[in-house]
């Protein structure tokens, strides 16, 4: 009898022990619960210690030079965090179509790397969450004041940026700047050239990769085009006087093109940053149209990160993110790529690696004026690259040009 009255309380005790193991595991899981909820919305970068084997999801929009050296970068990040990550590359012209049809179906990557144009219309799909959700801060008061407003949407900022190419007008400063030195010109110098490359009409001294609109944009940019669709009566018949000094290059001849820039035989290009950075030409100086590309920041032709509205675990994807925009990463592609940081504080006297900033930057790197984007150059990109090229290369009018870009012939266009 006794040994049954054991067995009682023995078995009354394992029911309590487990009632209140039970109410601790609730208590447990709703605080890891509110946990989780908080770290979807602000969480911080993974720990080597995490050891879930799901990988990230990256899908990128890059050359196969560029995704080369983010597979490197990836290959440190792995090695370091222990986090695995998947990079699949989209080089495809149609990678915008290939990216959205996958994000419908929520078949779509964790994390996107692509041109930051498509930043603004993949927020207003719903296609990817605002920087701020998944970063304890964001860096959007460093960055390019253009390059900031162009990610930013509905008062959030949807991207994070890598980097921008904008083409620039270079020259050999020796042969073609008289007076100007090592100073990169001003408006004056800027004339003087523009008058002595006129005066050379038998030469066609300026050289223009064929078909590339984007250099056709910088070129009139250099010479007081703010806006392409509606340009100056003034800016008009500055680029008209130099029509005929522009040789239109195809893209197999750039090389020859680079060597005949070195040795005189032309005075400016229209070229990528980066195509300009690894060119081998001595005393190489640069100008940026920068009201242009302040008012057209798709011009500067830069790269974002963006993170899936569909993602499960933005903390690891605000660590990748933050792991490939860290100082380190950021020098190791500005070295490989040629590319130009985005950060303001870059571009301050010594912040350049390996030096100096080769760029002077003025208004790019004050604060925007606000207002809304004038996107109408962007909306009319092919008619522009059409309308240009005719125009650059002789075979149609002023007024043909403003009448393909929508225009009136006669209408004064203010600056």
């Amino acid at each position: 009898m006794k040994r049954k009255n054991y067995w009682f309380l023995f078995a009354i005790l394992l029911l309590s022990l487990t009632s209140l193991s039970q109410g601790q595991n609730l208590t447990s899981d709703s605080s890891r619960g509110e946990e989780r909820k908080t770290s979807v919305w602000n969480p911080q970068p993974a720990s080597p210690e995490d050891t879930d084997p799901k990988p990230i999801r990256v899908v990128t929009h890059v050359n196969e030079s560029d995704f080369n050296t983010l597979l490197d970068l990836n290959k440190a990040f792995v090695s370091e965090t222990g986090i695995q990550v998947e990079l699949k590359n989209m080089p495809d012209a149609d990678a915008y179509r290939q990216l959205t049809a996958a994000l419908k179906v929520g078949e779509g990557p964790d994390i996107m790397l692509v041109n930051s144009p498509w930043i603004h219309p993949l927020a207003l799909g719903g296609y990817i969450l605002p920087a701020e959700s998944y970063q304890s801060s964001t860096t959007g008061s460093d960055v390019i004041s253009p390059v900031s407003q162009m990610l930013e949407w509905n008062g959030y900022q949807w991207g994070v940026p890598l980097d921008m190419d904008p083409y620039v007008l270079v020259w050999r400063r020796q042969a073609a700047l008289p007076g100007s030195g090592d100073a990169l010109p001003g408006d004056k110098e800027w004339k003087e050239f523009a008058a002595k490359l006129e005066s050379r009409k038998d030469k066609q001294t300026i050289a223009l990769p064929s078909g590339d609109a984007y250099a056709f944009a910088a070129f009139m940019g250099a010479f007081g085009t703010e806006n392409p669709v509606n340009p100056s009566d003034e800016a008009m018949e500055a680029i008209m006087k130099l029509r005929p000094s522009i040789r239109f290059i195809p893209s197999g001849d750039m090389p020859k093109a680079w060597s005949s820039l070195s040795e005189g035989g032309l005075a400016l290009m229209s070229v990528p940053y980066s195509a300009a950075s690894q060119a081998n030409v001595d005393r190489m100086g640069f100008r940026v149209p920068e009201r242009l590309y302040a008012a057209n920041p798709f011009l500067l032709r830069g790269r974002s990160f963006a993170v899936s509205s569909q993602i499960e675990d933005p903390g690891k994807a605000a660590g990748w993110i933050a792991y490939m925009t860290s100082d380190t990463s950021l020098n190791l592609w500005t070295d490989s790529t040629g590319y130009l940081p985005v950060r303001k504080k870059v571009y301050a006297q010594d912040g350049f690696p390996p030096a100096t900033p080769p760029l002077s930057l003025d208004r790019l790197l004050q604060p925007s004026e606000g207002g809304a984007l004038d996107r109408s150059l962007q909306s009319k990109w092919n008619d522009f690259a059409a309308a240009a090229k005719l125009f650059l290369s002789g075979k149609s009018t002023d007024v043909q040009y403003r009448e393909a870009m929508g225009g009136r012939p006669n209408e004064k266009a203010s600056e």
